[in-house]
């Protein structure tokens, strides 16, 4: 079976039936030939030329007609057909919920020199989510309190969207903060009544947990329970002016915390302090989470010898 049109649904049954039209073309240029040689070779006339009929000038009609009625038949014994395909993608998909922190110190330029923490992981962020096209993902931020910036979703579009729209919130504001716990914890909610084979949350934050509404290990814990693998990421570096020699000097990120959470539920921490790194981070954190697909076709076939 072959198709005649691709991206087009038009196939042939049985095409080496068409091998047929090439002695049918053959036979069509012989007559052709034999018609004129006879035209050629035919005596003038003697009285002058005779008017011609309607049935002289259509001579060569029955002919023509009888090749392409041939040629609709050969057409026909190849079996037009006509076709309706439907994939279907039989797979354990996962969920994936990315919660970025978006407090005031995401505002610095810690990870890339000149462009502010937040607009560097929105960068790679985005990245990661473009390449997770069939999975459904869901977008938090987080300072103070985290905010739903997109449900848990299929549709990447979406996602990409609202990522590009998160800001950073004001420093010194009842927003600001960095509420880890609270954040894993209203991510594991979302994903509570997830029934895909694989639920995973990935934090980012540049900084330590500052409020305690939840514990951020007892939000661990509820991922554990509820059987979501958590991947925590330690990103950039917090940097503070010496007053004193005018000078910055970077302050160690304390990443015992976000270590012992990822371990309570077997997934992993990364630490990332500049902009290829936290790539690579995403890009370790993508091969982790991969299912294999299977993909069943499903096609159906309508004779068209009426084309």
């Amino acid at each position: 079976m072959i198709e005649l049109l691709p991206g087009d649904a038009l196939m042939l049954g049985d095409p080496w039936f068409l091998a047929l039209l090439g002695p049918l073309l053959a036979l069509a240029v012989w007559r052709a030939t034999r018609a004129r040689r006879a035209a050629d070779g035919a005596p003038g006339p003697v009285l002058g030329r005779l008017p011609a009929t309607l049935r002289s000038r259509t001579t060569w009609l029955p002919g023509l007609l009888g090749l392409l009625a041939a040629a609709l038949l050969i057409v026909a014994l190849a079996r037009p057909l006509k076709g309706r395909e439907e994939s279907r993608v039989t797979t354990q998909g996962i969920d994936i919920v990315l919660v970025v922190d978006a407090s005031s110190s995401m505002t610095q330029d810690g990870i890339e020199e000149g462009v502010t923490n937040l607009d560097v992981v929105k960068a790679v962020v985005a990245r990661f989510v473009e390449g997770r096209e069939h999975d459904r993902i869901g977008l938090l931020s987080f300072a103070g309190y985290p905010r739903t910036e997109c449900p848990v979703t299929l549709d990447k579009d979406a996602v990409l969207e609202h990522l590009v729209g998160i800001e950073a919130r004001k420093a010194n504001s009842e927003e600001d903060g960095t509420a880890i716990g609270v954040a894993v914890g209203y991510a594991a909610a979302k994903l509570k009544d997830s029934d895909a084979a694989s639920k995973v949350v990935v934090l980012l934050t540049d900084g330590e947990n500052n409020q305690w509404a939840i514990d951020p290990r007892e939000a661990a814990s509820l991922c554990k329970d509820l059987g979501i693998k958590l991947y925590t990421v330690g990103a950039g570096r917090i940097m503070q002016q010496d007053p004193l020699f005018r000078t910055k000097r970077e302050i160690p990120l304390n990443t015992t915390l976000l270590e012992e959470m990822a371990a309570t539920t077997g997934g992993r921490f990364f630490r990332a302090k500049d902009t290829s790194a936290l790539v690579e981070v995403y890009k370790e954190i993508d091969q982790l989470e991969r299912t294999e697909r299977t993909d069943l076709r499903y096609t159906d076939y309508e004779d068209r010898y009426g084309l």
